[in-house]
């Protein structure tokens, strides 16, 4: 039976949920992240004796991020996307920070080049954020879609079967528009180019 889930977010209007895996994200009106369930790489809170989360918790280690307008959480891991566009990620797994960075208790902002922004697409940054359980996906304002992470079954889009260490641009042909992903897919809502 549906029960209402109290702690830190109980008197707060809340304008997302995100989990895929061990671990659940909720974001309020004021760009604020709680988050509970599994904290074993301390995805929510650093105090090494909580593995498990039972009730939700504001996620301290967002509040030096600005204003969150998105979240993703997979199986060990968590992202937040800010108002400025930076999409920060944190826990475990292909984090889309290169093979040598795999964990990490803190966020950590991908290069925001990465995605396509640069002194000639300055116009181009990301709007939303998806997660499967060990992959992740980002749209930008240009209808692009770049996808990172374990490639199983080859939920990345990509066209083979290799895990992406860092963001790539998905060649779908058309205007993506949202995005959301499972256990090991991914699925674009999309319009034509015009």
């Amino acid at each position: 039976r549906p029960t209402r889930v109290a702690g830190d977010i109980r008197h707060e209007k809340i304008t997302k949920v995100a989990g895929t895996g061990d671990c659940v994200l909720a974001l309020n009106d004021k760009g604020e992240v709680f988050g509970w369930g599994n904290n074993e790489y301390r995805q929510l809170t650093e105090t090494e004796d909580m593995q498990q989360l039972c009730s939700p918790i504001h996620v301290a280690c967002t509040q030096s991020l600005g204003r969150i307008v998105d979240i993703a959480a997979g199986g060990s891991f968590c992202a937040a996307l800010n108002e400025d566009g930076g999409v920060f990620v944190w826990g475990f797994g292909l984090l889309g920070l290169g093979p040598n960075v795999e964990k990490s208790a803190k966020p950590l902002e991908i290069p925001r080049t990465l995605f396509g922004e640069n002194l000639f697409m300055s116009n181009s940054r990301v709007t939303g954020l998806g997660s499967g359980l060990y992959h992740l996906a980002a749209l930008t304002s240009l209808g692009q879609l770049y996808t990172w992470g374990h490639n199983k079954g080859g939920c990345l889009g990509h066209g083979h079967l290799n895990d992406q260490f860092f963001p790539l641009k998905v060649n779908i042909g058309a205007h993506t528009i949202k995005v959301a992903a499972g256990v090991d897919h991914t699925v674009a809502l999309c319009k034509p180019f015009t």
